[in-house]
């Protein structure tokens, strides 16, 4: 029955995370779906298979041997070691659970410190270098700026492979002919033949592009994205500023994009609004209109099809139609005089000039102008450089916090910083019910909210393990590490219900006080407890170790299991025991 329990319960936690649409993409559903599966047919090889397997090689014939080998020694001693100590730690239980507690306090502390990211950066050796011109510059002025940066890794032993592309950029599976971009994809040789990182490397060569002449523009470098998993926005972090003015928003930008470049800990930053696009602005004189008789809207009418065009007809071949634009050709517009001297169409039924009515002016705007729920936003991009994406939003918002924007303006974050936030309020949530739902399964088959409670409160201090470790190890935050905490979790209520569920058993048929029920319990389930969870330990090694290529994404999953597990051995072995004698009456006989 204990099995049953603790492999439901199990079970329990990870049902939600399954369940709740959109957050299943966000944690792995299938990583998350194959541990499901494994303890499934786990429990099913421990109620069929197990026993009928121990019934068969465990059977011998003739005299048994009942001489205890060097191993049974050793830990019979142990045993009788720990059972020594936890009957006087129990005697001293309220300082038990201080000492316990005082590490979950620390551990709180810990955890302020630690960076966060959405998903760590894998060494996976593939490197970007973007470059973008100001708007107007041709493809070949694009081209000679790339020729100058592929000169930077000429001959470098530790590209693998590399390709450019100019002109454009490439955004999924589409192309984009835009002339005045380009890229360098760089795709390193695997990890096991450089000394250095990719992270290492694009702090190595960022000095060196950062040098190339870049007239009005800017060369960045940056580790390319994992492909086939969901990322918002183009850089770590982003900071949308929202207004109604378009130049206020590129001023408000502006001063936003200064305040990263002032930190340490920030590169690739640039603005999403170019005001660099050449055009003629026309200014009407609405009084000198008026007397013309020229509305706004005549003059706004006749520009757009005379510049941009107007579909007078559409001609049809086969099943394809055509739209037949009425416009003046573009050779024809080639001067501020020229369209100066654009024909309107008064109401009188006369004709007269542009400059009649308006002035033509040279100057610059923005390229394009983005909007969000239906209100214009720029947006600021930057990469985190040296520290973690958590830690450099901080920093950020920190330094944008001690100047408040106007009214009228307002500022959201996105990329990994959005991601981050979505992650934080749709986990915690969601982990909150997997432990509901656990500790409902738990009161169902044990008819008791004591056990549950007890077992369900040890859990913090585990999780007070795993921030150390993680601490320890500067491994950030992120969502595999959520994998990990649910293994922590099912992991302490499978001890706990081994272990309490038996020490109650005790008491009924042997009518034991709480203390020495508790401690006979404890020392019985010590292997088993030990064995199960050095065997999990030594399982995730190779996983915090990252031996092999692709080892980085879950390295944090499997450091922040370690240091859970840890945690729960010293949890398991001392303070439930100690929960278990001050919440339970000492009474020695039960009905």
């Amino acid at each position: 029955m204990a099995v049953a329990a603790a492999t439901i319960s199990f079970l329990a936690l990870f049902l939600p995370f399954l369940l709740v649409p959109g957050l299943t993409s966000l944690l792995f559903r299938e990583l998350i779906l194959v541990i499901a599966g494994v303890v499934v047919i786990s429990l099913v090889v421990a109620l069929t298979m197990t026993p009928l397997i121990s019934a068969i090689f465990l059977v011998k014939s003739g005299k048994k041997d009942s001489t205890p080998g060097l191993f049974e020694r050793v830990f019979s001693r142990f045993t009788e070691g720990y059972g020594k100590m936890l009957a006087r730690l129990l005697h001293w239980r309220w300082a038990t659970v201080l000492i316990f507690l005082s590490l979950l306090i620390g551990s709180l502390f810990a955890l302020g410190g630690l960076g966060t990211e959405f998903l760590p950066q894998m060494d996976d050796g593939r490197v970007m270098v973007k470059v973008r011109l100001p708007t107007g510059a041709s493809v070949a002025e694009t081209d000679q700026v790339i020729k100058k940066i592929e000169r930077i890794f000429t001959d470098d032993p530790l590209i693998e492979s590399r390709f450019s592309l100019v002109g454009g950029k490439v955004w999924g599976l589409y192309t984009y002919e835009i002339a005045n971009e380009g890229e360098i994809n760089i795709q390193l040789v695997p990890p096991g033949k450089r000394t250095v990182t990719t992270k290492e490397y694009i702090e190595r060569i960022r000095p060196l592009v950062g040098k190339v002449p870049v007239p009005g523009g800017k060369a960045m470098v940056s580790q390319m994205k994992v492909k086939g998993i969901r990322k918002l926005g183009e850089a770590d972090i982003e900071v949308k500023v929202r207004g109604s003015d378009v130049e206020g928003l590129f001023k408000q930008a502006q001063r936003i994009a200064g305040a990263m470049n002032e930190l340490q800990h920030f590169a690739n930053v640039y603005v999403s609004l170019d005001m660099t696009k050449p055009e003629y602005q026309v200014r009407i004189d609405r009084v000198r209109a008026a007397e013309l008789g020229v509305s706004v809207d005549d003059i706004s009418t006749a520009l757009h099809t005379l510049v941009s065009g107007t579909v007078a007809s559409r001609y049809r071949d086969g099943d394809e139609y055509y739209n037949i634009r009425l416009m003046i050709p573009e050779r024809e517009m080639t001067s501020r005089q020229k369209v100066e001297n654009l024909p309107l169409r008064s109401r009188s039924g006369g004709y007269l000039r542009l400059r009649d009515v308006a002035t033509v002016a040279e100057a610059v705007g923005p390229v394009e102008i983005s909007r969000e729920n239906q209100v214009k936003q720029v947006i600021v991009r930057g990469d985190a450089a040296g520290v973690t994406v958590g830690q450099a939003l901080r920093e950020l918002q920190e330094k944008i916090g001690e100047t408040p924007l106007p009214p009228g303006y307002e500022i959201s974050y996105g990329g990994q910083a959005q991601m981050m936030d979505e992650m934080k309020t749709n986990v915690f949530t969601v982990l909150a019910f997997a432990l509901f739902f656990a500790f409902i399964v738990l009161v169902v088959q044990f008819n008791s909210v004591k056990l549950p409670a007890m077992i369900l409160g040890s859990v913090p201090f585990c999780l007070g393990g795993l921030v150390y470790l993680v601490w320890v190890t500067s491994v950030p935050l992120g969502a595999t590490v959520i994998i990990g905490l649910l293994v922590v979790v099912a992991v302490t209520v499978s001890d706990g219900v081994l272990l309490l569920t038996f020490a109650d058993e005790l008491r009924d048929s042997e009518r034991l006080s709480p203390f020495d029920a508790v401690i006979k319990a404890a020392k019985i389930r010590l292997r088993p407890r030990l064995m199960t969870s050095v065997a999990a330990i030594a399982g995730f090694l190779p996983l915090a170790l990252a031996l092999e290529t692709g080892g980085d994404m879950l390295q944090p999953m499997a450091v922040a299991a370690i240091g859970g597990m840890l945690m729960e051995i010293l949890v398991a072995l001392f303070l439930m025991p100690a929960f278990y004698v001050l919440l339970t009456r000492n009474t020695a006989t039960r009905i």
